[in-house]
């Protein structure tokens, strides 16, 4: 099968009527809209695992297990078609627990979308224990939302040098094409007390050249280039996420063994304002 003719690959969102996922949904409709990718709303619910009494309760109308997880599912559809009525966008319902489910489905999937926490998180939590999950187990890149219409500035995309980043770099770029923004290359640097510089350097920071060489010669982005020597690395970045659109990482960097997340990208999801990508 040639490039032309594999299948296209949609945009995954999970939906549990949550406001995290109303959000997801928002942002996921919104992306698919300008990418020109269909869109496909998934919710998963679990109690077929807990119980065979899914039905109607006596004469109500309406009632039941089953009926809940199908209006949940039809409240998503209608959320997304509201959104952006061209889009193509279809609905799942699956039995089974949220992480697992879209982890399986994300083999097949452009970008996996999710919200924060979801409705069965506990009140206080910055990031559920699913989209952590998610973020570590996603075989596509992963969108973690907090705004479904962040205000303007830029794609940053935070690089060390590692494949994750090298492949970081690339999906920040399309999506900065996309959104018609500033893509902004950061990269903080090993720090010691004896630097003699903590202030932007990029043209001597090979790094920061490894990630423009990724970049098409023909491109047209406007890209901004940030190179500093600072303690910490997931600080710096949660500081320069104030001014972005969204932050894109990979998954894990040069110094991360075995792990399937980095301590940077854990940091940075925790506590970054704004949408987060993760990339693999």
């Amino acid at each position: 099968m040639s490039p032309a003719e594999a299948p296209v690959k949609p945009v995954l969102v999970g939906y549990d009527g949550s406001d995290g996922s109303r959000r997801a949904v928002l942002w996921a409709a919104h992306h698919a809209a300008v990418s020109g990718l269909p869109l496909v709303v998934v919710h998963c619910w679990v109690w077929p695992f807990f119980t065979q009494d899914l039905g109607p309760v006596g004469d109500i109308k309406d009632s039941g297990l089953q009926r809940a997880a199908e209006r949940t599912s039809a409240e998503g559809l209608d959320l997304a078609k509201q959104a952006e009525p061209d889009l193509e966008v279809s609905v799942r319902l699956i039995t089974g627990f949220p992480s697992e489910v879209l982890t399986r489905l994300s083999a097949d999937a452009a970008l996996l979308v999710t919200g924060t926490r979801g409705l069965g998180g506990f009140a206080g939590l910055v990031i559920g224990s699913v989209s952590l999950h998610l973020a570590a187990s996603s075989s596509c890149p992963i969108a973690v939302i907090r705004e479904d219409q962040p205000g303007e500035g830029d794609v940053l995309v935070a690089v060390d040098g590692s494949p994750e980043s090298d492949r970081a770099v690339t999906e920040a770029a399309v999506l900065a094409a996309t959104l018609h923004v500033p893509l902004r290359v950061l990269h903080v640097r090993p720090y010691t007390r004896h630097a003699r510089t903590r202030q932007p350097d990029p043209e001597h920071d090979p790094v920061i050249q490894q990630a423009l060489n990724l970049l098409p010669a023909d491109t047209d982005l406007t890209v901004i280039e940030d190179s500093f020597a600072e303690p910490s690395v997931p600080g710096v970045i949660i500081h320069q996420a104030h001014r972005a659109v969204c932050v894109v990482l990979g998954a894990k960097g040069t110094n991360t063994l075995g792990a399937r997340l980095g301590s940077t990208v854990h940091a940075v999801l925790h506590h970054a304002r704004g949408n987060v990508i993760v990339v693999r």
